[in-house]
């Protein structure tokens, strides 16, 4: 009886220290199995998370809450207890439409403190079709995004500022696709090892360059691979970021 009440108090216990956390945005978002790739970081390094996403392709925040585009991200927030939700909007939103897209952040960031969960604001990065790029020293994203995060006091994932520093320094890795807009295997590593830091607050260095799951059959299945050394910047680009930011 006495080890039926031990086993129960592990379990317990284990329930309460899983962290289940919430991707919402589109594909930036889920290129390369990002959130997936962010759960097992997570546990590799004994931080035992569980992420789930919302997306779509395209979607701004105002779809997510208004269920355009057949998202459910409402039913999610409301059917489940998420410790953390990161929050993505179109990736032009903060910069042709700044007004709406901060109106949506807000609105995620107050319904996520309601339910007494955190948020973090995912601040994507410019390419080359944008009518704003990136300047040396300089991203036009996330500078509009600041004023939100200092009125919430809610964290900004430098993502954005981490693909200028790595393209600057690393010139002949491409962070993006053939379409120049969307992230590669290694933009999305870089990506990953960015909310890795934040959200563990552990060192990303070290990590494995490249991470499995299996599917419903047993088999394994590559979620994201990079080569060893590409691995190595990303993480000490991620980690000195955040040391700097945080």
């Amino acid at each position: 009886m006495k080890s039926l009440s031990i086993i129960l108090s592990f379990l317990f216990s284990f329930i309460l220290s899983q962290e289940k956390i919430l991707f919402v945005g589109n594909s930036f978002t889920f290129y390369w199995n990002l959130p997936s790739l962010v759960n097992e970081m997570c546990n590799y390094s004994g931080d035992i998370v569980e992420t789930y996403q919302s997306t779509a392709g395209g979607a701004t925040l105002k779809q997510h809450w208004v269920g355009d585009k057949n998202l459910k991200t409402m039913d999610l927030l409301k059917k489940n207890k998420y410790s953390l939700i990161i929050l993505q909007d179109h990736s032009q939103n903060p910069i042709l439409k700044t007004k709406e897209s901060l109106e949506y952040f807000s609105r995620f960031i107050k319904l996520a403190k309601k339910n007494s969960s955190k948020s973090i604001i995912y601040g994507t990065w410019t390419y080359p079709s944008m009518p704003i790029k990136s300047s040396y020293g300089k991203d036009p994203i996330i500078s509009n995004l600041i004023p939100l995060s200092k009125e919430f006091d809610v964290p900004i994932a430098p993502v954005g500022t981490a693909f200028r520093l790595f393209q600057e320094r690393y010139p002949n890795i491409s962070l993006f696709t053939s379409d120049n807009k969307h992230p590669s295997p290694v933009g999305s590593y870089l990506t990953a090892c960015i909310f890795y830091r934040m959200i563990t607050k552990k060192n990303s260095k070290g990590l494995p360059r490249r991470f499995t799951t299996e599917d419903k059959n047993g088999k394994k299945i590559y979620i994201n691979i990079v080569e060893e050394m590409t691995a190595e910047k990303c993480q000490l680009l991620a980690d000195s970021i955040i040391l700097q930011q945080y």
